[in-house]
Formats: C-alpha cells, structure tokens, sequence
C-alpha cells in the first residue's frame, strides 16, 4: 500500500508492507542533492520484504512546506521519524485513516542525506540506527586532496538557487558557508559523541568521483577510536555514486538491517 501523507512542513509517500510480511522496522529516507525525492528501489521493493517506507520530502523542497537547508533537513527527518512513530496518520488522497506497526526506526540516507542521516542520529534517541550511503560526512574536507578532486560544495547552493529555485526554496548562502566550512550545527562530526554507541553502517564506492571514499573511511575511523562498536563499513569496489551503489550492495544492507533486530 501507498499513502501520501504529511507531518507539519513534510509531506511524501508511506510504503507498507502486507501486514504478513511486516518486520516491524520502518525506513526514514533522506535523499542526496538536487536528485528527485523518490528513489523507486527505496520504496516499493522495501516493503515488498517487510520494511515501512517513508520516503518524504525535506522542508521548502518539492511538495513540502519551509525553507530549505541543512539545518531545516535534520528538522525534515525527525519529522519523518516523529511520524512513523505516532503508527498512524491521515492518507491525503483517500482522506481515510491509516495504520502500521513498527517496534524501530532507521535512517537511511545518500550522499548529502547520508549525511543528514547521521547528524539526525545524533539528535534524537528515538531512532534505532542509520545507514549512510556515500555520505557527506565532512563538507569543509572536500577537494581538501588536490589529487583527487570531487564536488565542489561552493558551487552547489548557487546552483540550486539558479537552476531549482522553485524547487530549493528561500537557500540561505551564510547557512550553507558555515556547513561548507565545518562550522554548522547539522555538520556529521559534531555528533560523534552521541553516535559512538549506535548501530551505523558506512557505504561507500571506490569510483565515486562526487565524494571520494576516503572521507567515510575516515570517519568511521574516528568513530572507531572513539569506543564505537557498533559501526560497520562496506567499501565496495568498483561502484561509483548513488543508485549502482545501493543496489550493489542491496544483499548487505538489507541483512544488516534484518539481522540487527533480530
């Protein structure tokens, strides 16, 4: 079944699985940037083998409501979290009620929703864990290897205002500098105290020329040094950015996902 639905400025598409298959874990996606909200193997296939599927849009982006932002992101997901908590809402085609079951809740996340995923990990007990593909997880290091160059962030926000306008809605250029820069509240390394003793799976492709590898390995190495032993990484050779990289790696995630609360 598929609900379009709404949490205050969040609005997006509800997945639910056959109440027989239900396993009870329901999904919070967060998508990377400009790409469309939906990502068809998210959805669907998700709750096809079990899983509850929330796959919404951020604040002042697509259909939702709000100006957009990283800070307004990280408010987008705990939204898309406070909402697969309450286990039920109004379904806005049909305007009937609607009903699921889910004992946990994951964020799943690519690329600058990778790292959205993380840093709204980090501000709310109520999820159970995440998994970050191709993360951004240290926007103020990228390009920071002149040998091995990757988007570049300075140029993503004038981008979006002059290409998404409609889309990226009231961007504000001083919040993206200070995110850009390391110095924004929603920047992943400032959460690795509170993530150390959550479950968090790192993926990452060797070919991604967009955010090179070596940033989440770093990452998780910090993590590691700093006691977490919950966290797991998969480097998968050969892959690049986005979707090649989650259906690659489907097999892995999915079973790390199932086998976490199991």
């Amino acid at each position: 079944m598929i609900a379009y639905v709404r949490n205050e400025d969040i609005l997006g598409e509800l997945y639910l699985p056959d109440t027989p298959l239900n396993n009870k874990i329901g999904i919070v996606w967060l998508p990377g940037l400009p790409n469309r909200p939906m990502a068809p193997e998210m959805g669907k296939s998700l709750s096809d083998l079990g899983f509850t599927v929330l796959q919404a849009r951020y604040p002042g982006n697509w259909q939702s409501y709000g100006d957009f932002g990283p800070n307004s992101s990280v408010k987008g997901a705990l939204m898309g979290l406070e909402l697969l908590s309450k286990g039920n809402t109004l379904d806005l085609n049909t305007e009937k009620g609607i009903s699921w079951d889910v004992d946990h809740i994951i964020f799943i996340g690519n690329s600058y929703g990778g790292g959205i995923a993380v840093s709204a990990l980090g501000s709310s007990s109520l999820a159970s864990g995440a998994i970050a593909f191709c993360p951004l997880l240290e926007p103020s290091q990228q390009n920071a290897d002149h040998s091995l160059q990757e988007d570049d962030l300075s140029t993503l926000y004038p981008y979006l205002k002059r290409c998404h306008e409609n889309v990226y809605r009231n961007l504000d250029d001083d919040e993206w500098k200070k995110y850009i820069e390391g110095r924004h509240s929603a920047d992943p390394s400032r959460f690795l105290t509170k993530i150390k003793e959550r479950p968090i799976l790192l993926i990452h492709g060797t070919e991604d020329k967009g955010i090179r590898s070596y940033h989440t390995e770093n990452f998780y190495n910090k993590l590691k040094e700093s006691g977490a032993k919950q966290v797991d990484i998969i480097i998968k050779e050969g892959v690049g950015h986005g979707k090649d990289l989650r259906t690659s790696t489907w097999n892995n995630w999915t079973k790390w996902l199932t086998d976490l609360f199991s």
